[in-house]
């Protein structure tokens, strides 16, 4: 079957294009957003020839192509976007029955989509602005100084300028213009609107409200805009687009918005900011140790996102936040402690090696690994680690602890909590370390259930010294294959990366975990370096340089994945050293990663080695080595 066919009946199977609100694809999957699930096929999707698998991930839509990904992705770009454009005005809007169906996914995919893009920026500023705060303190860039009023406008310019960085992604997820959406954020934050009396425009008033800082008027903002956009196209003829669309199109929504939406955005959040405050005054200590022990199960729902707009109305009024960024450092913190103690008390090496390094990864903000790699999967360190934040949470509640800017919460941001002339500093450790230590000590005296992760007592046999792993090797047991009495030949892979190994069915990914698209093992990286396991050629390398094919001479097709889902990071931190149809020796470099730069994405680096065609072979053997060595210790055997 052509590929052009693949992608035809996907597109048909899935509700057709105008159903297919964002696409893009990785190393093995198409990916969909789209504006009616209810609209796909799944049956008959997993029906077509090329398809592996086909599952839903929340919102999204995951149809599992293994090698065949990337042509059938070229066809159905060229069926979708037939002009190459990145947004279309023509796309129809969300249905209403989506929101009916799953409006709680739906409300969630959304926030997540429209921060995510932006935290970078956020991050970074208000890590320096906590910086600052420290810089004055000890006297080493007085407040006042001309340094200081440099380095405190560029850690405010980002949230100064908020409306702005929320335009563009904003207006991504409504498939509207980014640049017309962009300009009415300059708009809300033009200075004539600040400072001055109410204005009037053909009587209709414009309230006199600063809008910098904020984060929901412009998301009403660009929601009407992205509607008018597409009522102004239909309208004008298509000879004078160019001139009048983004002419009517501002107009129009500037007025409203200013008049109308911005306005009832604002006072929205205010509302929201004022409820928070008028909770955590009456009843600080519970609402805080209610948060605290629920903020993990927020954070894997994606729910943790409903809290922005009123941490940023936190910053604009208050000029600190009492709620999201102190209870998730003290929940991090928990989740840190529970996994340290697993570290220490587990018998598992393979589990022990994963529990030290998510440890570390929570201490600094970035639970995911923790939470879905060790505490989840035991199940008594989650619940430790509720308890932990729940403790920890009740002490932020009980003395109103601040954050003074949106930082990572891990302890990179507690500059952030110094305050001159009173104790928040202190308040904001007595509830990190009482998190962290009651979840450490809560799991070190539970009994953990690791029946389920204990190491293969499997044998593999193992290559001679001298034998390249491409040549024949004795084999004690015959192939099921063969009719003869010869011994079938073995073909041994080496390492490609060194680190500890890891068993597929506990890759946090169900594609890989399922074995969908082959079988092998996972190594968690210790190196940077990705070699040739074996003699082959390149058969295929992604864009995104994370993930490379090699073939063998015997007819062994071999995928090297290297992290989850790293296909986000669109090649940022790869370094590719060969090509396709290149020849390579076992041994030869193939790829250079930037491992901090994976986890800083909070994402992970755990790297499949699979043999993408093992059904084709009579036997596949793994090696039960906790740990192994790339170029040296053989991982996997092919009968």
């Amino acid at each position: 079957m052509e590929s052009r066919q693949v992608a035809e009946q996907i597109i048909t199977l899935i509700g057709g294009k105008n159903n297919i609100s964002q696409h893009w694809h990785c190393i093995t999957r198409l990916r969909f957003n789209l504006h009616n699930n209810e609209l796909v096929n799944v049956d008959k999707l997993r029906d077509i020839p090329w398809v592996l698998g086909v599952n839903f991930l929340g919102n999204q839509l995951q149809v599992i192509l293994g090698s065949h990904v990337t042509h059938v992705f070229t066809e159905l770009h060229k069926i979708v976007e037939p002009h190459g454009s990145a947004i279309t005005n023509e796309a129809s809007p969300p249905e209403i029955s989506e929101t009916k169906q799953n409006i709680v996914n739906t409300f969630f995919d959304f926030l997540s989509g429209i921060f995510t893009p932006i935290l970078p920026a956020i991050i970074g500023t208000g890590l320096l602005k906590g910086l600052l705060a420290l810089f004055d303190m000890s006297a080493l860039i007085p407040n006042g100084s001309s340094e200081y009023r440099i380095l405190y406008t560029i850690s405010d310019s980002a949230f100064y300028f908020l409306p702005i960085l929320l335009a563009f992604s904003v207006a991504r997820k409504f498939k509207t213009n980014e640049y017309i959406a962009v300009t009415l954020a300059f708009i809300l934050v033009y200075p004539i609107f600040q400072g001055e009396p109410a204005l009037s425009f053909f009587g209709i008033t414009i309230p006199n409200i600063t809008y910098n800082f904020t984060v929901i008027p412009i998301i009403l903002g660009v929601w009407l805009l992205s509607y008018i956009n597409r009522w102004v196209e239909k309208i004008i003829p298509a000879s004078i687009k160019i001139i009048f669309v983004p002419l009517l199109v501002l107009i129009i929504s500037s007025i409203i918005t200013l008049s109308l939406l911005a306005p009832l955005g604002y006072y929205v959040g205010e509302y929201l900011q004022q409820t928070f405050s008028a909770l955590f005054n009456i009843a600080g200590p519970v609402a805080g140790f209610i948060m605290g022990g629920c903020l993990s199960l927020l954070v894997i729902t994606g729910m943790h996102y409903a809290f922005f707009p009123a941490t940023f109305s936190n910053f604009k009024t208050l000029g600190y936040d009492f709620v999201l960024l102190p209870i998730s450092l003290s929940s991090n913190l928990a989740q840190a402690g529970a996994t340290l103690a697993v570290a220490i008390k587990s018998k598992n090496t393979k589990l022990k090696s994963i529990a030290y390094s998510s440890s570390l990864s929570a201490i600094f903000g970035i639970t995911e690994p923790a939470i879905y790699g060790v505490t989840m999967c035991l199940k008594k360190p989650f619940y430790a680690a509720l308890i932990g934040g729940a403790v920890g949470g009740g002490i932020i509640g009980s003395f109103a602890v601040k954050a003074f800017a949106f930082s990572i919460p891990g302890i990179t941001a507690l500059p952030t909590y110094v305050e001159a002339g009173t104790n928040n500093f202190m308040f904001i450790c007595l509830a990190v370390i009482s998190s962290f230590t009651l979840a450490f000590i809560i799991t070190l005296f539970l009994k953990l259930d690791e029946s389920g992760l204990e190491p293969s007592k499997d044998s593999l046999p193992t290559c001679r010294d001298n034998t390249p792993p491409h040549q024949e090797i004795p084999e004690k047991t015959q192939s099921k294959e063969t009719n003869h009495n010869k011994q079938p030949p073995h073909l041994c892979l080496f390492a490609p990366i060194s680190g500890e190994t890891l068993p597929l069915e506990q890759v946090p990914d169900t594609v890989f975990a399922n074995k969908i698209i082959g079988d092998g093992v996972a190594i968690i990286p210790s190196d940077n370096k990705v070699y040739a396991p074996i003699d082959g050629t390149i058969s295929m390398v992604t864009p995104s340089k994370h993930a490379i094919g090699i073939t063998t001479p015997d007819g062994l097709d071999i995928l090297i994945h290297v992290g989850i889902d790293t296909v986000s990071l669109n090649g940022e931190g790869f370094t590719l050293h060969v090509n396709e149809k290149d020849s390579v020796k076992s041994g030869d470099l193939l790829i250079e990663f930037d491992i901090e730069n994976i986890t800083k994405h909070s994402l992970s680096t755990i790297t499949p080695v699979l043999i993408t065609n093992f059904d084709e072979f009579s036997e596949l053997q793994v090696i039960n080595q906790p740990y192994v060595t790339s170029n040296k210790t053989t991982l996997l055997t092919v009968n």
